[in-house]
């Protein structure tokens, strides 16, 4: 059953999306006033050009300077030196209920997803790990997000959230859009409904040019297609959207702090969840939504803030429970060298770089320490042995190839059409599908250039062809590099390489050629 209510134009025009349960909640559409039933979301379309303040008493409670502008209500000042100074007091005082020493279904160290070799034999070339590979959160297998939460005068707590980038692209790359818009900064939590849900990505402060931050709607952009099919249950994270409109969703998004898949798993088309909370975020959900943040009744301010949870029952910043978020690295790594005069090791993300000295050989150990998001860390030591000449052999040994069969020559265990001789050749990954550093590039001005592993047994060959089917040989390595086609020559262009440059010496104009370089081993 729907009642409808007309009201006064000195209220608001606003909008509200939400996940129905077994709550009733107002919000306005168009200019009457819905009170859906059990099982039912609405909304209004958000039009900022026609936001009206409702200047009443429960503002005065508010620790700021408020005065209106352009019909929108001014909350503070150089938001960021208050809430930084807001912060450190909290954590000089950290409330009890906000804990994060607690036990959660979630924690897991890190794992060794597959081992490192038992020996990194390095020759005099540099070898590149993507440790993510190696050591990772099992927990975390697309895009990692830190929601960083006041809770109101309780305190600070991080939800991170594991996004679901595989199976509901659309979704993810919306709300990343948000996140990196700057949109999901200083959000309100505005909707708090006990085992049900707790809501934002409605609300928040944005700066209105001049240095000042007043509260306003989250700008949106265009609604996004459904893509439901993970289950709303306890610690998901899911879009909420119109009523009667499966692919309306924009900006607010839930956190399912019960089971609710019975109920919105098939309403509306079922509500996308592409998300969930990992580690000790649902304690921080689950006191947003307990009777320590009431939720309290304040839709004379705001329609859709009937159950809002505040720390106290007064609407001020500092009983509001706000919210910001960043993309995070689901693992971060520290690396170092027991002996960094014969193997220097660096970090770039999680990308590990092993650089063996130009002239010493010997052992060492490299130590690398992995941290997930919850702060749980593994140290793994890893043997590193540096040869004067690095064969194709050692190289193998490197990567720990399953068998023989994909450690061939011609095999490609990673699938990016570079064969493992080529790989080895211009300084590839074999086992990770990536840009290889050195591979041939065609030259603007004519010609191409590549790197070439200093490996005494290792041959390069320059085809040219203008049809793809006959192919002139331009240059090999026997001919040497003061041979006319070779037009550039840089020595260790990164440690273990040269860098060259060939071109047809002819000079003979061609409206179309092809290059190609064919790598050969002498066993």
């Amino acid at each position: 059953m729907r009642v409808a209510w007309a009201f006064r134009l000195c209220l608001v025009w606003l909008h509200g999306q939400n996940a129905r349960g077994s709550s009733d909640f107002a919000l306005f559409r168009g200019w009457g006033l819905q009170r859906p039933e059990h099982g039912q979301d609405a909304h209004a379309t958000p039009n900022p050009d026609k936001i009206f303040a409702i200047f009443t008493s429960v503002l005065l409670g508010l620790e700021s300077t408020f005065r209106a502008n352009n019909g929108r209500i001014i909350v503070y000042q150089k938001p960021l030196s208050l809430f930084m100074s807001r912060r450190l007091l909290i954590l000089l005082g950290l409330a009890a209920a906000i804990s994060l020493a607690a036990a959660h279904a979630d924690l897991t160290s890190p794992v060794l997803a597959q081992p490192f070799p038992a020996t990194a034999n390095l020759g005099r070339a540099a070898q590149s790990f993507d440790l993510y590979a190696y050591i990772n959160d099992p927990n975390v297998t697309g895009t990692a997000v830190r929601v960083t939460t006041t809770v109101g005068t309780l305190g600070t707590g991080n939800i991170d959230i594991a996004l679901t980038d595989a199976q509901t692209p659309i979704t993810v790359a919306n709300f990343l859009t948000y996140i990196n818009s700057g949109n999901f900064a200083n959000n309100v939590i505005h909707r708090a409904v006990a085992n049900f849900v707790i809501q934002g990505g409605g609300y928040g402060f944005f700066d209105d040019g001049t240095g000042n931050f007043s509260l306003n709607l989250v700008p949106t952009f265009p609604p996004i297609q459904n893509e439901p099919g993970i289950s709303n249950v306890r610690g998901t994270v899911a879009m909420a959207k119109v009523g009667n409109d499966p692919n309306s969703a924009t900006s607010q998004w839930f956190i399912n702090t019960a089971d609710n898949s019975s109920n919105l798993d098939f309403q509306n088309g079922g509500f996308t969840v592409f998300g969930r909370v990992i580690g000790t975020g649902m304690q921080i959900a689950d006191i947003i939504n307990s009777s320590t943040c009431g939720p309290y009744d304040y839709s004379s301010f705001l329609p859709d803030w009937g159950s809002i949870p505040l720390t106290a029952n007064s609407l001020t910043i500092g009983n509001l429970v706000l919210t910001s978020m960043a993309v995070v690295p689901a693992m971060t790594y520290a690396v170092s060298s027991a002996n960094s005069t014969l193997v220097t090791a660096n970090l770039n993300g999680n990308i590990l770089t092993l650089t063996p000295s130009a002239t010493l050989t010997g052992n060492t150990n490299i130590t690398i320490t992995a941290t997930d998001l919850e702060g749980f860390s593994g140290n793994l030591t890893m043997p590193v042995n540096v040869v004067a000449s690095y064969t194709y052999d050692l190289w193998k040994g490197l990567y720990n190839f399953a068998n023989t069969t994909v450690s061939a020559e011609t095999a490609d265990p990673d699938g990016d059409g570079v064969p493992n001789l080529s790989e080895y050749a211009f300084g590839g990954d074999p086992l990770h599908a990536q840009a290889v550093p050195g591979a041939p590039q065609a030259e603007a001005g004519g010609g191409i250039t590549f790197y070439q592993r200093q490996a005494a047994n290792l041959s390069y060959a320059v085809y040219e062809s203008t049809d793809l089917t006959n192919w002139t040989l331009i240059w090999q390595t026997s001919n040497g590099y003061g041979n006319s086609a070779v037009t550039a020559h840089t020595l260790n262009i990164v440690p273990g390489f040269d860098s060259v440059t060939v071109n047809d010496p002819s000079g003979v104009p061609k409206p179309l050629h092809f290059w190609r370089v064919q790598i050969s081993r002498t066993l």
